[in-house]
């Protein structure tokens, strides 16, 4: 190690700096959309004057912005009116990144297509970037992105909603909506409405305990309790923060400096000025950034360009949701009598398969639990809501870096280099639905897929197992879609043209998660201690983030281009039916004229 060290002493002090760049210049432009404030289900964005900008477009450093207004509405105008407007303040978030608002995007290279259209595409990107970001990443990119990990441990079930039930007060079926550890709000009167306790105030207790200084549970793991590190889900709480800055109540005076106006011009996400013309309602301006590199393979192994031009078709998940919370009651002593429920009768889908939105616990002290009984609806729409809220951008917006060379750089970069093979990934997305608890499976995926390079299993539960007439992929109190269903699968294998992936079905989660999905897009291979990436751990998989993957990329060269059959087999290990999502993933090429943008056949 001190040789390493010295060596590296040295080397610096021998270094020369490097004087001159190879380019000139570099500057941002953007594009809007195609849409003219049409935004029902699909988005569209040509970008033809990038590619007449005559530089050289760097499209991994690519992003899409898109204008996200988030509402809320009352049945009962005053339950959210003057006094009452601050009480949805931190009732919902986002599912854990912004690209769950896309369902399927399809991309047109000059014309011609170079990635299809996917259904489901952000449960796919989602397990992407849980296996290859960085805690560097979720630091610099984290609150643009939407993204920030949900808890592994801190789901709850309720396959029906009972006030006895405390689960039940976070919703129905798998939930994971939690924004602060339990506690419990003094209440001197007994037989008290739990409808105004103010969100996020302990109880006077020690942790673990209720008011009256009794152990509310017991010592389970993982454990609801205060303080416990599975006790709240503080990836919903953090995405909550980001987009709700309110400056006009903010007990720390920030908004004396920083107003709700100013914070409007500078298109930063904040709650906007409830309307005088939609009465009971409340409503977030969110500023969406999508990472193109977070969105396709494609922009990641993409060259420096000139004159290509790509047209995006973003099919994208909008909801409407409508949820209602009824009173619970909590006696003398604060212990809850009758718990306050959360029920979500039906979830709207305006566009896509998934829902990007979800509603927090009504649970006293958690987000919903300020909302005064009644029936609400929750919506998340691009640019203007459903009630005439909009947001300060009015359109979709791409943008990419264009660099200009200096003229040797230019002739040396065309020299070496006149055409580029790119080699990327795509994919193809399967379901397969109402598999038993305790039951085996043995599923042919597909007859032929050629260069297949990995196969992906997303576990989900059936709508009935949930509890609900709709999965959990729309349900407002699950992360289901950023995060798979908590689902074990035993002695799982992936057969490739009647050839066992695996040299023994994998029976145990560390032999899961070791032999497979630690290495899947880290870093490395995670195989570098103290250089790597990714951020599920073996503790998280073995609790929630159970995805079944295997690397299919090891062949002959012979192989090459050769159409292989897939099959999966297992036993759903887990007491409830589940459905199963998979995605195999496909290597394509195409050549590229550097100096043209032209797609070479």
């Amino acid at each position: 190690m001190i040789v390493y060290m010295d060596n590296l002493v040295f080397e610096e002090s021998v270094n020369a700096e490097v004087e001159q760049s190879e380019f000139i210049s570099k500057k941002f432009i953007y594009v809007n959309d195609s849409n003219s404030q049409n935004y029902t289900s699909q988005v569209v964005i040509d970008s033809t004057p990038l590619a007449n900008s005559g530089g050289w477009i760097n499209w991994s450093e690519g992003y899409i912005v898109m204008p996200l207004v988030v509402e809320i509405k009352a049945d009962t105008a005053a339950n959210l009116n003057g006094a009452n407007a601050k009480l949805a303040d931190h009732a919902w978030a986002f599912r854990n990144g912004f690209w769950n608002m896309i369902n399927s995007m399809t991309l047109e290279f000059n014309n011609q297509n170079v990635v299809q259209q996917t259904p489901f595409l952000n449960v796919f990107r989602s397990f992407k970037s849980h296996t290859s970001w960085s805690k560097d990443d979720l630091l610099n990119e984290g609150s643009t992105t939407g993204y920030y990990p949900d808890n592994a441990g801190s789901w709850s079930y309720a396959p029906t909603s009972v006030n006895t039930n405390e689960n039940s007060s976070n919703g129905v079926g798998l939930c994971n909506n939690k924004a602060v550890g339990k506690s419990y709000a003094t209440c001197p009167v007994a037989g008290a409405a739990i409808t105004t306790a103010t969100p996020f105030i302990l109880a006077t207790a020690s942790a673990g305990k209720n008011v009256a200084g009794v152990a509310s549970e017991g010592a389970s793991n993982p454990s609801g309790l205060y303080g416990g590190a599975y006790s709240y889900n503080e990836g919903f709480t953090k995405r909550s923060e980001w987009y709700g800055y309110d400056p006009i109540i903010d007990t720390l005076g920030q908004g004396l400096i920083n107003s709700s106006a100013s914070s409007v011009t500078m298109f930063r996400p904040v709650k906007l000025a409830q309307s005088a013309t939609a009465t009971g309602t409340q409503a977030w301006s969110v500023m969406a950034k999508l990472r193109l590199k977070d969105l396709s393979d494609f922009f990641l192994k993409c060259p420096l360009l000139k004159g290509s031009t790509i047209r995006f078709y973003i099919n994208t998940n909008q909801t409407t949701i409508n949820f209602t919370k009824t009173v619970g009651t909590i006696d003398a002593a604060g212990v809850v009598v009758q718990h306050a429920l959360l029920t979500a009768p039906t979830v709207n889908v305006i566009g896509g398969l998934s829902n990007p939105l979800m509603v927090a616990s009504t649970a006293n002290g958690q987000g919903s639990a300020p909302l005064i009984a009644d029936n609400y609806t929750l919506s998340v729409s691009i640019f203007k809501s459903p009630s005439g809220y909009q947001s300060s951008l009015t359109s979709c917006r791409l943008y990419a870096p264009v660099y200009k060379m200096n003229p040797l750089a230019e002739q040396r970069y065309l020299q070496l280099a006149p055409t580029k093979k790119v080699d990327y990934e795509d994919c193809f997305q399967y379901q397969f639905n109402n598999i038993s608890g305790g039951e085996s499976f043995n599923i042919l995926v597909s007859n032929g897929i050629s260069d297949i390079q990995s196969v992906l299993v997303v576990p989900f539960l059936t709508p009935t197992a949930n509890g609900t007439t709709y999965n959990t992929l729309l349900s407002p109190f699950s992360t289901s879609g950023a995060t798979p269903d908590p689902i074990m699968l035993n002695n799982f294998n992936i057969i490739i043209s009647g050839v066992n992936l695996f040299l023994n079905n994998q029976m145990y989660d560390f032999e899961q998660f070791n032999q497979e999905l630690k290495s899947s897009n880290q870093l490395n291979g995670s195989l570098t201690t103290g250089l790597a990436s990714g951020l599920i751990s073996e503790d998280m998989f073995s609790r929630g983030y159970r995805y079944y993957y295997g690397n299919c990329a090891r062949i002959l060269p012979s192989e090459a281009g050769v159409s292989r059959s897939v099959q999966i087999q297992g036993l759903n290990t887990s007491s409830v039916a589940c459905n199963l999502m998979v995605f195999v993933t496909f290597k394509r090429s195409l050549t590229i004229d550097i100096s043209t943008g032209a797609r070479i056949e």
